[in-house]
C-alpha cells in the first residue's frame, strides 16, 4: 500500500473539499458532485499498471488545464482487495482517455448520498431492544448474555459521534475523518446510530468499543467521501487482525452505484461484514448503493406492531427486518441527549449490535459463518403489509 498512499500524495492537487450543509438545514441541497467522477480498474491491475495510467491521466489533465482553468484531477485513491479506483474532477479531453484506456472498468459520476432517518417526537420504551429478544411484538424486557459484545469493534461509518456522551461509558472513540473540519458530529445522525449499537441505555451490545468514521458533515455527502472512510475502516480492521470481532455499519445510501457495491463486496472476500440501511425511499433495493450489494446485510424497517415501515424500501435484496420507528437513542446536544428517530438508518445498528452480539458469544470466523446464524435466529413470518419479495424475518438474538 505504500506505493498506493505515496501516488496519492503526488498527484493530489490543493483543492478545498465541498462545503457542508448548514447544521440546522436538512434541506438546503448544496452539495455538488458536478463535474467530478469515479473511475474503477479492472481486477488484479498490477501496481505498475495502476501507476502507469494515473499518471498518464495526472499529465493529460495537467497538460489540458492551462493557465485560466482550475487543475483539478485525481484527488483520492481507493484500494479494497480487488477494487481499485480513484476519484477527481476531470476535463473532457481527460475523461476520453480514460474511457478508451482497457484498464479501466468503469466510469461513474459522483453523486450524492443522504443519512436514511427521518425525525420524530421523543417516545419512551425502547421496544426495539425488547423485539430483539421476543418472538412477540409489545413487549418491554430486553434479554440478553452478559457477554454482551465484549472485545469487540463497531465501525460507525457516519457523520462522527458524541464520544463525551455518558452513555458510551469511555468506550466511543474517533477513528478517521474524511470530511472538512474536526471530528464533531455536527448532525446527530451518527451519535445516535452509535447509541443504538452499543450505549448502555439503548444498545443492544452494550459493551462493545465504537469507532468513528465520519464522512459526512451533514445530511449529505460524496461518494467519493464514503469510499475513503469505507477503506480506512477496512483496512484497520484488517491490520489490526479484527475480521471476527469487527462489524460496519453503514446508515445511508443514494442512487445504485457499481463502485460502492464492488467496495463492499470486496471487503466481505476479504473477512469484513458490513451492515447497511435498506433506504427510506419506498422503492426496490436494487436501485439503490450500498443497499443493493449482494453481500452487503441489508436491513428493513418495521415499527413497534411488526408493520414493514411504509417509507422502506423493499425487495428480495433485503436480508432482514428490525426495529425503526420511533427509536431512542443517544444524541449531540449534551454528555446526556438523548432523542427519537425513525428510519432504515436505526434498523441497520439494531443488527450490527446483533452482529457484535454474536461475534462474542459464539465462534463466527467469517461473514458467511455470521450472516447464516443471524438469518438463522430470526423470527419468521411475524411481519405485516409486507412489500413486495420482501423476507418475512425480524432480527432476534436467540434468547426466549
Amino acid at each position: 500500500m505504500a506505493w498506493f498512499k505515496q501516488l496519492a500524495l503526488f498527484l493530489i492537487t490543493a483543492l478545498p473539499r465541498i462545503a457542508a450543509l448548514p447544521v440546522n438545514d436538512a434541506n438546503d441541497n448544496s452539495i455538488s458532485a458536478e463535474g467530478r467522477y469515479i473511475v474503477t480498474l479492472q481486477n488484479n491491475i498490477p501496481p505498475s499498471e495502476f501507476r502507469s495510467h494515473m499518471s498518464r491521466v495526472a499529465a493529460i489533465q495537467y497538460r489540458n488545464s492551462g493557465n485560466h482553468k482550475p487543475h483539478v484531477g485525481i484527488e483520492r485513491t481507493y484500494a479494497i482487495g480487488e477494487f481499485q479506483a480513484y476519484s477527481g474532477a476531470f476535463d473532457g479531453d481527460t475523461l476520453k482517455m480514460i474511457r478508451n484506456d482497457t484498464r479501466v472498468a468503469e466510469i461513474e459520476p459522483d453523486a450524492v448520498f443522504t443519512l436514511h432517518d427521518k425525525a420524530s417526537s421523543q417516545f419512551n420504551a425502547p421496544w426495539g431492544l425488547a423485539t430483539l429478544s421476543s418472538k412477540r411484538r409489545n413487549t418491554a424486557t430486553y434479554h440478553y448474555d452478559k457477554s454482551a459484545g465484549n472485545g469487540t469493534f463497531a465501525y460507525v461509518v457516519d457523520s462522527g459521534i458524541n464520544t463525551k456522551h455518558l452513555e458510551f461509558e469511555g468506550r466511543a472513540s474517533n477513528g478517521y475523518n474524511a470530511v472538512d473540519g474536526d471530528f464533531t458530529d455536527l448532525n446527530g445522525h451518527g451519535t445516535h446510530c452509535a447509541g443504538i449499537i452499543g450505549s448502555k441505555s439503548f444498545g443492544v451490545a452494550k459493551q462493545t468499543e465504537l469507532i468513528a468514521v465520519k464522512v459526512f458533515l451533514n445530511r449529505e455527502t460524496l461518494i467519493s467521501n464514503v469510499l475513503d472512510g469505507f477503506q480506512w475502516a477496512v483496512h484497520d480492521i484488517r491490520t489490526k487482525g479484527r475480521q471476527s470481532r469487527a462489524v460496519v455499519n453503514m446508515s445511508f445510501g443514494g442512487n445504485f452505484s457499481r463502485a460502492v457495491n464492488h467496495a463492499v463486496e470486496s471487503a466481505f472476500e476479504m473477512g469484513v461484514f458490513t451492515v447497511v440501511a435498506a433506504g427510506n425511499d419506498q422503492k426496490p433495493a436494487r436501485d439503490v448503493s450500498p443497499a443493493s450489494a449482494p453481500n452487503a446485510f441489508t436491513v428493513g424497517a418495521i415499527d413497534a406492531d411488526w408493520h414493514e415501515w411504509e417509507h422502506s424500501n423493499f425487495g428480495p435484496e433485503i436480508n432482514i427486518f428490525a426495529p425503526g420507528v420511533e427509536i431512542e437513542s443517544t444524541f449531540i446536544s449534551t454528555e446526556m441527549a438523548t432523542r427519537k428517530l425513525s428510519g432504515t438508518s436505526m434498523a441497520a445498528p439494531h443488527v450490527t449490535g446483533l452482529a457484535l452480539y454474536l461475534l462474542a458469544l459464539e465462534d463466527l470466523k467469517t461473514p458467511t459463518m455470521l450472516r447464516e446464524r443471524i438469518l438463522g435466529l430470526g423470527t419468521r413470518n411475524r411481519i405485516h403489509n409486507l412489500k413486495d419479495e420482501s423476507p418475512n424475518l425480524i432480527a432476534h438474538n436467540g434468547l426466549h
